[in-house]
């Protein structure tokens, strides 16, 4: 790429917290008030979309015809991804809680947890929305800033406190997951906000690995939330299964120590850069 675009991370993600925070608030309002679901779970769907909308509003009005043909190409060229990495993509994030299960059953917690979930189906609408709002902002725009200002490794770090700082909201809203969290042992909740860590690194490494496809992240992200919600999983088994994620975590760090520890990569050159099997 011939453009001279440079990446605006903090104007980005000034820009999602506000278009995800404002709406989730009233989200939360909503959600204490009889009959007034339907608002709440709009004003959820509203917030939802705020990195992606904030995403589209970064590269068009950049005026960098390379940046916006760019996230295009990478949205729509399913050649990007990898066959190698296919069933990493969908199989990894089972694997480890199947793995992490058959630890918590063998240390005497119930067996019923190999047991798919009750309300899975009605689940399913979120599962794939959810994953797809996200990574069309995170990895459509919001990483790849973060990285060609710090680096791969400084930069996944800091996205994972990004990441669960744009959560917070969703513990103020009544009957949901992150609110039951809060309700719970302390414990609980920080294996939530420690489990973004070991999803984030390896997001990156598949988005990267991919040449950076979108699609390949939407995937990853689908499997990671269908696999924690396909199951009757304990928390406590939720809490191994952050440990069993950080340790593979570990392991493609140690395999991939020059794609993670990279110098960082300024400007819409760096795309370029990003683009190749790293």
């Amino acid at each position: 790429m011939g453009d001279s675009y440079r990446y605006k991370p903090l104007s980005y993600f000034a820009l999602v917290f506000v278009l995800t925070w404002a709406p989730w608030s009233f989200a939360a309002y909503y959600s204490y008030q009889r009959a007034m679901e339907l608002y709440s779970n709009l004003f959820v769907l509203v917030g939802l979309l705020g990195p992606f909308v904030a995403a589209l509003i970064m590269i068009w009005s950049s005026g960098s015809r390379d940046l916006k043909h760019d996230f295009k190409r990478r949205l729509i060229d399913l050649r990007l991804i990898r066959p190698g990495y296919i069933p990493v993509i969908l199989l990894l994030a089972p694997l480890a809680l199947f793995l992490s299960t058959w630890l918590s059953v063998e240390v005497g917690r119930t067996a019923d947890q190999f047991r798919l979930s009750g309300g899975f189906a009605t689940m399913l609408p979120i599962i794939v929305l959810a994953p797809t709002f996200e990574e069309l902002g995170w990895r459509g725009y919001g990483m790849d800033s973060l990285r060609a200002k710090f680096g791969m490794m400084k930069a996944t770090l800091l996205f994972s406190v990004l990441w669960a700082m744009w959560h917070v909201p969703l513990f103020f809203l009544d009957h949901n997951y992150q609110h039951g969290l809060w309700n719970s042992s302390p414990i609980y909740l920080a294996n939530f906000f420690v489990s973004v860590i070991p999803a984030a690194i390896l997001m990156n490494w598949v988005y990267y690995k991919n040449n950076r496809s979108i699609v390949a992240a939407i995937l990853f992200h689908m499997a990671l939330d269908a696999t924690a919600e396909a199951f009757q999983t304990e928390q406590f088994t939720k809490c191994i299964w952050t440990g069993v994620l950080l340790f593979i975590s570990i392991l493609v760090i140690a395999g991939n120590r020059s794609f993670f520890f990279e110098e960082k990569k300024r400007g819409l050159g760096s795309a370029c850069a990003f683009s190749g099997n790293e």
